[in-house]
C-alpha cells in the first residue's frame, strides 16, 4: 500500500519519518478515518464527534500512528469509570500496543508502556513531582488524549491545571474529545480546553485577549459596572464556532454519518407513594416560604440555599416513585420486551437506587455507580450486556460517559428514574444504548413524579428540558445559551 494511502492523505511534513500505519484489528468506519486524518494533519485537534460515533477507536488509531514516528508513549486521561473500558478497547483494536493503567502512586510505578491510562481525578498527583522522579509524567509523555474533555472546563480545578501543565510539555499530538464540549452552553467553557490544545489553537481564534473580551466578556449591570458574581456573557458564538471548526475542531453529528435505529422519548407519570410524599410536600412548603421571605433578596447565597432545598425535593421525588418504577420495570420485563432483553434505569441518588436494586433483585439486577471500583463496574457491564442481568441501575454521572450497554441490541429500553439538571447529562446516559452496534429502536421513558395538589419538581424540570429541545451543544453548533443555570433559575422562578 502506498504511503499516502496508509496515512489517509496526511502530508509528509507532519510525520516525515512514517512508513506505514499498523493495521488495527477492526477496521475504522469512513468518518473515523476522516477524523484520524484530521488529527494527524493538525497535530493538536478537538474531536467534537457526537456520542456513539467511535471517538475511542479513532484516538487509538492516532496513538498507533504516533508510535511509528517516535511520538510514544501516549497518555490517555479519562473519567475514572472509563479506565477499564479504554484498556479493553485498546486490546480489541490494537493489541500490539502495551498498556499500563495508572491508579494510586503508592502501588503503581511508571513502567515502560506504549499507552498509559489515568483517571482525571489523580492526574494532578502524577504531574506534581519533579521531572527526575521516576513516577512523574512530566517530560515522559509524547502524545496526549483527553477523553470527555469538557470535564476540564473549570480553570480553577486542580485536575484542569494539571492537564494544562502536562499538555504544555507535549510538542505534537494533543487530542481532546467530547460530544458536548460546552455542556452548560457557555463560550467561556472552552477557555481551559483551549489552554490544553495550546498556542496554535489560541491563535486560530484571535488569541486569549479576543476570547475573553469579545467572545465571553464579563457581564455588566445597567450602570456599566462589572457584575458582582464575575459571570461572563456569550458573544458571537457563531463566529467562535466557525473559527474553531475551520482550524482545529472536527464536529460530526450522528445523523450525518450513521444510519442508527431511531430514539424516542416519552414521559410517564408515576404516582408518589409512602412517607416520602409527605416529606416532599413539607420540603416544597419550606422552599416556597424561603423564596417569599429571606430568599427573595436574590444574592448568590440565596440562590445556593434554594438549590440545596431543590436537591432535597428531587431526592424525595425520586424515593416516592420507587414502587411505581419497580412496577413499570416488571411490566416491561414480563410482558413487553422480548425474552432476555433488559432495561437500563438511570437515577442519581443512592436512596432510590438501593430501593430499585432490592425491588428488582430476582431479575439479576446490577448497579453502576461512583462507589464501585473498576472491577465491579466491569462485571456489571458484562452481566448486563450478556443478558445475565436484565436490569442495570446506573448513577447518571457515573454511567453517562464512554460505555456501550446495548449488548448488540438486547438492551434498548431506558427508564429515567430521576432527571438531571443538565440536558447533556441525560443525552449522555440515553446514548449508552443508542450508539454503534444497536440493532433496535431505543425507547426512553421519563418517569415523572405525580403528587395530588402539587406541580412537582419533576413536572417543572421536564417541561423546561422539553422546551430547551435538549440543545446542550448549542455553542459548538453556533447558538449558545447558559443551559444549566437557565434550567435551575427557571425552576426556582416557578416557585416564586
Amino acid at each position: 500500500m502506498e504511503l499516502d494511502e496508509m496515512l489517509f492523505g496526511v502530508p509528509a511534513k507532519v510525520l516525515p519519518s512514517i512508513t506505514h500505519l499498523p493495521p488495527l484489528s477492526i477496521g475504522l468506519l469512513p468518518h473515523q478515518e476522516e477524523a484520524v486524518r484530521f488529527v494527524l494533519e493538525k497535530g493538536s485537534a478537538y474531536l467534537a464527534l457526537d456520542m456513539g460515533l467511535g471517538k475511542t477507536a479513532t484516538a487509538i488509531s492516532v496513538i498507533a500512528a504516533a508510535k511509528t514516528v517516535g511520538e510514544s508513549p501516549a497518555l490517555v486521561i479519562v473519567p475514572p469509570s472509563l479506565r477499564h473500558t479504554w484498556q479493553e478497547e485498546i486490546k480489541k483494536f490494537a493489541p500490539f500496543l502495551t498498556v499500563e493503567v495508572l491508579k494510586g502512586m503508592k502501588t503503581h510505578k511508571l513502567k515502560p508502556a506504549d499507552v498509559y491510562i489515568i483517571g482525571d481525578a489523580t492526574v494532578d498527583a502524577w504531574t506534581q513531582l519533579p521531572t527526575e522522579d521516576p513516577f512523574t509524567l512530566i517530560g515522559k509523555i509524547k502524545t496526549l488524549v483527553v477523553d470527555e474533555a469538557h470535564r476540564e472546563k473549570t480553570p480553577s480545578s486542580s485536575r484542569t491545571r494539571a492537564v494544562i501543565r502536562l499538555a504544555s510539555t507535549i510538542t505534537n499530538y494533543r487530542v481532546l474529545m467530547s460530544g458536548t464540549p460546552t455542556p452548560n452552553g457557555r463560550n467561556q467553557e472552552m477557555g481551559s480546553q483551549l489552554d490544553i490544545l495550546g498556542d496554535d489553537a489560541w491563535a486560530a481564534i484571535g488569541g486569549k485577549g479576543k476570547f475573553y473580551t469579545y467572545y465571553c466578556p464579563v457581564l455588566r449591570d445597567d450602570n456599566g459596572k462589572l457584575n458582582k458574581f464575575g459571570k461572563r456573557a456569550n458573544n458571537d458564538s457563531l463566529g467562535l464556532n466557525a473559527a474553531m471548526i475551520e482550524n482545529f475542531m472536527m464536529r460530526k453529528r450522528r445523523f450525518e454519518v450513521l444510519d442508527l435505529p431511531s430514539k424516542g422519548r416519552t414521559s410517564i407519570h408515576i404516582e408518589g407513594q409512602g412517607k416520602a410524599v409527605k416529606d416532599y410536600l413539607l420540603a416544597e412548603e419550606s422552599l416556597v416560604a424561603y423564596l417569599a421571605g429571606e430568599g427573595k433578596d436574590w444574592r448568590a447565597a440565596a440562590r445556593n440555599e434554594a438549590l440545596v432545598k431543590l436537591t432535597t425535593m428531587r431526592k424525595l421525588a425520586g424515593v416516592c416513585k420507587a414502587k411505581g418504577i419497580i412496577d413499570r420495570t416488571k411490566e416491561l420485563l414480563n410482558d413487553t420486551l422480548p425474552k432476555g432483553h433488559g432495561v437500563f434505569i438511570v437515577a442519581e441518588h443512592h436512596d432510590l437506587m438501593d430501593k430499585l436494586r432490592i425491588g428488582l433483585e430476582k431479575y439479576g439486577v446490577v448497579a453502576f455507580n461512583g462507589l464501585m471500583d473498576d472491577e465491579e463496574k466491569k462485571d456489571a457491564v458484562k452481566a448486563f450486556t450478556s443478558g445475565k442481568a436484565r436490569v442495570l441501575v446506573g448513577q447518571i454521572m457515573s454511567v453517562g460517559v464512554g460505555l456501550t450497554l446495548h449488548g448488540d441490541g438486547i438492551n434498548h429500553h431506558v427508564l429515567v428514574a430521576q432527571l438531571p439538571w443538565s440536558p447533556a447529562a441525560l443525552m449522555q446516559a440515553e446514548d449508552r444504548l443508542h450508539r454503534i452496534g444497536q440493532t433496535n429502536d431505543v425507547d426512553v421513558e421519563i418517569c415523572v413524579a405525580s403528587i395530588n395538589g402539587s406541580w412537582t419538581i419533576d413536572e417543572r424540570l421536564w417541561a423546561i428540558l422539553e422546551n430547551k429541545a435538549f440543545s446542550s451543544g448549542e455553542i459548538i453548533d453556533g447558538k449558545g445559551e447558559f443551559l444549566l443555570e437557565e434550567v435551575q433559575d427557571g425552576i426556582i422562578d416557578s416557585y416564586r
